[in-house]
């Protein structure tokens, strides 16, 4: 049994990057009359004016695409974004720079308000310049456009429920016994969720649902950007109002592979697994078990029949390991040497030089698995995979794991060989869970007018639902995928078990949405579990991420990281690595002569967030459970949600006249310039 809130382990100490009020200085890669041109065009003398960053950035556009040019166009994107974005920037004579990143280092007089306004208002500025784009603004005024769509009449704005009227409402309702309240609130408020897919339109205006979805989210305060990887739109639905208005938006998507406070969290690492283990939250012959069953799993998974042989398996030794890392070794080496004559033989046909790819594409019946796990990238991890495996499993073997569990353990905690083998086998639970078993809210919030109702916890709750867990498990589950197909040389089809949810919060100072939200199964009928959202962790100095630059920005890096080398190291492959876009930026402020964790690591610090929709989806997790509870149905959650917080909310005087201000002016106020050029009530959901 693990303990209600634990971290399961430390969070690691900060380098001295992360510490807070720290310049990061840099010196461009330029020739001295670059340096000089760099100096007349970026002037500082002081704190820059107002309007710097769109000086910076229209001056940028003047410079070509080519050669040093490139340089000193990358250069002030770059100034304009993280100036925009409250970082000071200054410069010395000998035309270095100094960043220095705003953070959220809270100051004596301070409160937790002033830091979310400061950080609000720092993201607010790429949030608007993306509202001002043509693109953008078309689709706004086609969405809220009334007209006939798929044979139905309607608008957006026929999705955003009357503020007014729903506060005459509740001001009635108010007034009666607890009782009854209680039955006319669910009558009024009926939560349902909408599963956003390609091709689906609402029924109640004809708008596609990806397009409702997308407009909603233009409310968020912070800018729309599409990420990579698995995306999972829903739309919360009041199925009591007419039209169905739209009550909150969320988003699951594919989890960040390495965050070290949640891994710690669930017991991942191998500190934290042996903290779990000695405070009795797992007996050692369960641990034993799940590590073994583990390793053999993932041996299985990794096509081998040509690197290893059935006794080398079954009873690894250090000749068999060693002999696997030097093919692995062969492989990439093999593998520069292909990339370079790719990179040859299109320069040659071209200017463009497009990535090299490999044999499958996608994961159609046709595809020749076998074949593909011989590419050279697929050799070399395969190689590197099951040299990893068969060390943990011959260490497992010496310690005697199977036989005598809880000294074996022992052992492995305290040798450094033991710890490696943890690692590994730790990593691989870590690879099945993220893959098909844990998901990122990157999106949630209610939207006007049930922001005042504080519909944002219910949208926070309804992801733990069981509806949601159903059409996760529709939408990815029975899929072929390629990687991992890859490396076995046959289809691999994983599940789409989602067990638990995790998100970080915006400000960095603590969350009200997320904060104290839990639903006790004691208090609410229907629940066989604790519903419980609660904070896994801390990380003080923050992160490294690519969202404080631009698009522009980071197309000019990429561009910059192409031509430095003479073949792409970034192919936007799967199974190259994660991220490409992160590594290819990288890439490009390496050659401007920047230490790119200087500009990536983005020094504000976040809380995580955590969720499980299984009463043990920790352990399950560790393969340690796994029997699969369900999880509660929506309508049970609003019940829920409508007696914890809504009777209580509806009593407000102030609530009802806040309500009533908002509806489908506010809402489009939040996304269209006044006669000012002023935005107004950017919907906020932290």
């Amino acid at each position: 049994m693990r303990p209600q809130s634990d971290s399961g382990g430390r969070v690691s100490a900060s380098s001295k990057l992360n510490e807070p009020g720290r310049s990061r200085a840099f010196s461009p890669f330029l020739a001295p009359q670059e340096h000089q041109r760099l100096q007349q065009v970026i002037d500082f003398t002081g704190t820059p004016v107002p309007g710097f960053a769109d000086e910076l950035r229209a001056l940028a556009r003047r410079f070509v695409d080519d050669g040093e040019s490139l340089k000193l166009r990358a250069i002030c994107l770059l100034l304009a974004d993280l100036f925009e974005q409250g970082w000071s920037v200054s410069t010395g004579d000998d035309g270095g720079f100094e960043f220095q990143p705003p953070g959220l280092h809270r100051g004596a007089t301070e409160t937790v308000d002033d830091i979310k306004a400061r950080v609000r208002q720092t993201m607010q500025t790429a949030r608007l310049r993306q509202l001002a784009e043509p693109s953008v603004r078309n689709f706004l005024e086609r969405t809220e456009k009334r007209r006939i769509r798929d044979g139905i009449e309607g608008s957006v704005l026929d999705l955003i429920d009357d503020g007014a009227a729903l506060s005459r409402k509740l001001a009635t309702i108010s007034d009666l016994p607890l009782d009854v309240q209680e039955n006319e609130l669910a009558a009024l408020v009926d939560p349902v969720i909408e599963v956003c897919e390609a091709g689906r339109r609402c029924f109640d205006t004809g708008l596609p649902l990806i397009d409702i979805w997308r407009y909603f989210r233009h409310t968020w305060a912070h800018e729309y950007r599409s990420i990579p990887g698995r995306q999972m739109l829903i739309l919360i639905r009041n199925a009591a109002r007419p039209n169905r208005p739209v009550m909150g938006i969320a988003m699951l998507a594919s989890p960040v592979m390495r965050l070290t406070t949640r891994d710690q969290w669930i017991g991942w690492l191998p500190d934290s697994a042996k903290y779990l283990f000695e405070q009795g939250c797992w007996s050692a012959t369960a641990f034993a078990t799940a590590l073994w069953k583990r390793v053999q799993t993932s041996i299985s998974e990794i096509r081998w029949d040509d690197l290893a042989t059935d006794a080398e398996i079954r009873s690894p030794s250090e000749a068999v390991i060693f002999r696997l890392e030097q093919r692995a070794a062969g492989a990439a080496v093999e593998r520069e040497a292909e990339l370079k004559l790719h990179f040859e033989s299109e320069r040659e046909q071209g200017d463009e030089i497009r990535p090299h790819r490999g044999g499958v594409k996608s994961s159609t019946d046709g595809a020749d698995w076998l074949a593909a796990s011989k590419d050279l990238l697929f050799v070399r991890k395969r190689a590197e995979g099951l040299a990893k495996l068969l060390f943990a499993k011959h260490v497992f073997h010496s310690v005697k794991l199977r036989r005598a569990p809880a000294r074996a353990l022992k052992t492995m905690f305290e040798t450094r060989d033991g710890k490696r083998a943890l690692d590994t086998v730790l990593a691989e639970f870590r690879k099945a869970g993220l893959s098909s078993e844990v998901a990122d809210v990157s999106i949630c919030g209610a939207v006007h007018p049930y922001n005042e109702l504080l519909a944002g916890k219910l949208v926070a709750l309804v992801l733990a639902s069981q509806e949601v867990r159903d059409a996760y498990a529709r939408r990815y589950g029975g899929q072929i995928s390629i990687i991992a197909s890859q490396m076995a040389g046959r289809p691999i089809i994983k599940s789409a078990n989602l067990k638990l949810i995790t998100t970080t919060s915006l400000y960095g100072v603590g969350s009200s949405q997320y904060n104290r939200l839990v639903l006790r199964a004691t208090e609410h009928e229907g629940l066989e579990h604790d519903v419980r959202w609660g904070a896994i962790g801390k990380s003080l100095t923050g992160g490294f991420g690519t969202l404080h630059l631009g698009q522009e920005t980071a197309q000019a890096l990429r561009t910059i990281a192409f031509a430095r080398h003479d073949a792409r190291r970034v192919n936007n492959r799967f199974g190259e690595g994660t991220s490409p876009r992160l590594r290819q930026i990288r890439e490009g402020l390496d050659a401007l002569g920047i230490k790119s964790d200087a500009i990536l690591h983005h020094a504000t610090p976040r809380i995580f967030y955590g969720c499980e929709l299984v009463g043990n989806a920790r352990d399950a997790l560790l393969g340690l459970d796994e029997e699969d509870s369900a999880a509660p149905g929506v309508a049970v959650i609003a019940a829920a949600w409508r007696r914890r917080w809504l009777v209580k909310r509806v009593q407000r005087e102030e609530t009802r006249a806040a309500l009533a201000r908002l509806g489908p002016v506010s809402v489009r106020a939040s996304l269209h310039a006044d006669q000012d050029g002023q935005f107004r009530l950017p919907i906020d959901n932290d």
